[in-house]
Order: C-alpha cells, then sequence, then structure tokens
C-alpha cells in the first residue's frame, strides 16, 4: 500500500468507527486462557443490558466467536459495505469464519492480515454502537498490534490465569498496550 492508499485507508476507517462510542481488544499473552470466553461473554452480557455492541473476531487463523455465538448465517455485502448478522438483539458479530469455510486454513502472513483487518474496520457497517469488542488471538503479533495501531481510542483487556508462564506472556501483552499508549 502505498502513502495515500493507506492514508485514505486510515480516513475510511476513522469514518467508519467514529459512531463506535467504546473500542474495547480482548488479547492475552498465551493461548486458552479464556480470551475469546471473556470477549463473547463481554459481548452478550453488555447487549443484554441493551448497549448496542459488536463483536469482531481478528484471530483470522483460529477464529472460534462465530461458534460460539451460534452465528449461522453469512453478512451481506451491499455496495463494499459489510453489514454484519445481528444474533441477539443489540449484538452484531463478523468474523473472517463468515468468509471461509468451516475447516479451511487461513494462510496469510502479515500484510494479508492486516489488510483483513482494515477491512473488518473500514468496510462493516456497525451503525451507532456503544461497545465494539474486539477478540485477538494470543501474543502481541500483527493482530493486536494492528487493532492498537489502527484505534487510537482503543481500550485493551488482558486476559490469563495464574500459571507461571501465562503470567510471565501477559506481562508482555500489556507491555505492548503501555508502548502503543503512551
Amino acid at each position: 500500500m502505498n502513502p495515500q492508499e493507506m492514508a485514505e485507508t486510515m480516513e475510511k476507517i476513522r469514518n467508519n468507527v467514529k459512531s463506535i462510542k467504546h473500542k474495547i481488544l480482548v488479547m492475552s499473552g498465551k493461548g486458552g486462557v479464556g480470551k475469546s470466553t471473556v470477549a463473547v461473554n463481554l459481548s452478550l452480557a453488555l447487549a443484554d443490558e441493551g448497549f448496542r455492541t459488536g463483536l469482531m473476531d481478528i484471530d483470522l487463523h483460529g477464529p472460534n466467536v462465530a461458534r460460539m455465538v451460534g452465528l449461522k448465517q453469512r453478512p451481506e455485502v451491499i455496495e463494499n459495505q459489510i453489514f454484519p448478522p445481528e444474533v441477539l438483539p443489540n449484538l452484531k458479530v463478523i468474523g473472517i469464519s463468515s468468509f471461509v469455510e468451516e475447516d479451511a486454513p487461513v494462510v496469510w502472513r502479515g500484510p494479508m492480515k492486516t489488510t483483513a483487518i482494515y477491512q473488518f474496520l473500514g468496510d462493516v457497517a456497525w451503525g451507532e454502537l456503544d461497545f465494539l469488542i474486539i477478540d485477538s488471538p494470543p501474543g502481541t503479533g500483527d493482530e493486536p498490534l494492528t487493532a492498537l495501531q489502527t484505534l487510537s481510542d482503543i481500550m485493551a483487556l488482558v486476559v490469563t490465569t495464574p500459571q507461571a508462564v501465562a503470567v510471565q506472556d501477559v506481562k508482555r501483552a500489556i507491555n505492548l498496550v503501555k508502548t502503543m499508549h503512551r
């Protein structure tokens, strides 16, 4: 992406997410600590309380959110806008699993991952939301890094368990968030 295309993409994203009051990235240092469960349950609780909520799964290699919320329908795509399905009142959900077959591997590296996340942030027609919950893969790789770099007002909810290896890894994730939002 050349500098002009990047500027246009960032402007498109800014315009698309400006009607979203709160953006929360749910991340972890290690897999298997309950990150997706926290993201899904937080989204369900917010929607149940009447908050307009979006749930975006940016775990491109291991998307589980759609299955966890029972999402069966695919989003509508109209004139380059993606309209996410509303799985419950006040809860819209989107993720890569809506666009690939269930057992198909997503064999992407950095630039393709970044482009997919930019598309989710710029092309998904959320409308006005109180909360956008973004479930990311474990670690400090491309997906959480892209979300943190792209959304200046994003907050992070970092999930861990008390095991020593999980705590060690979560410190890296916390330091990434601190570094990105000084």
